[in-house]
């Protein structure tokens, strides 16, 4: 099938989604409310982040028409508890990094974590890991190149060291998000854009604290911040992830991305 033929079919797939289709409405709400809350002159800015989305969706997606990319999920034992755990341990995040009981969000996120290893660990979930964590990168090397290229010419050199040290945290995160999150609300369901949105909106609001600052500490225009930008972030990796389950790329490309 011609690759014009397979992106219509796939749009027209994913606008069937309610949440899908939810998830556009809040983008649109965010985008106005954001430009109404610091000013027209941020409207630009706007359209042009969601552009940059509209490319990183695009190569996202492309990935699954690679002769290697393997879209087909595994399988997440104890999904229920995994779902549950994590979204504790993001709920102890949000606490944690906003200051609001600190105290509380460390022993929710200490919980949650906990609760989701030993989740994992009890049903053999560690068997096939390294199978699993080393599929081929190949299918991702368009995306990674359009992270990368720009900084390295802009940059120099120096990005290099920089997207050394990002490394652990940009795998991490992906790690953390799409093995620990959206792996175990995929299996739970069986809807993969329900799940999907669901984790893209936990990862961009993990991120209201990070915000707040750029944002004059209006909590409002961080919420929308983080929905134009986090959010999208976290709904193009799952697209990535669901054309091919290969999360270290991925985690990579969020690397170069942050460095």
């Amino acid at each position: 099938m011609r690759l014009d033929q397979a992106l219509l079919i796939d749009i027209r797939s994913a606008s069937g989604s309610r949440a899908i289709r939810a998830f556009l409405v809040l983008e649109l709400l965010a985008g106005g409310t954001f430009i109404l809350r610091r000013g027209s002159d941020t409207a630009s800015s706007v359209a042009l982040v969601w552009m940059a989305m509209l490319v990183l969706a695009f190569l996202a997606w492309w990935a699954g028409r690679h002769r290697l990319a393997q879209p087909w999920p595994d399988q997440v034992p104890a999904a229920g508890p995994r779902a549950f755990f994590a979204l504790l341990a993001a709920t102890g995040m949000l606490a944690w990094g906003a200051g609001v009981g600190p105290a509380a969000g460390f022993l929710l996120f200490a919980c949650g974590t906990t609760g989701w290893l030993w989740a994992a660990l009890r049903t053999g979930s560690w068997h096939g890991v390294a199978t699993r964590l080393g599929r081929d990168p190949r299918p991702f090397l368009p995306l990674l190149l359009l992270v990368a290229v720009p900084k390295l010419l802009i940059v120099g050199p120096a990005f290099l060291v920089a997207a050394v040290v990002a490394l652990p945290s940009g795998v991490g995160q992906q790690l953390l998000y799409l093995v620990g999150l959206f792996a175990p609300l995929e299996a739970l369901r069986g809807r993969t854009a329900d799940a999907a949105v669901v984790a893209a909106l936990v990862f961009g609001l993990l991120h209201v604290p990070f915000v707040m600052e750029e944002n004059h500490g209006d909590l409002v225009a961080s919420v929308a911040n983080v929905v134009i930008l986090q959010a999208s972030v976290g709904l193009i990796a799952c697209l990535a992830f669901v054309r091919h389950r290969a999360v270290l790329p991925i985690g990579v490309a969020h690397a170069l991305a942050i460095a």
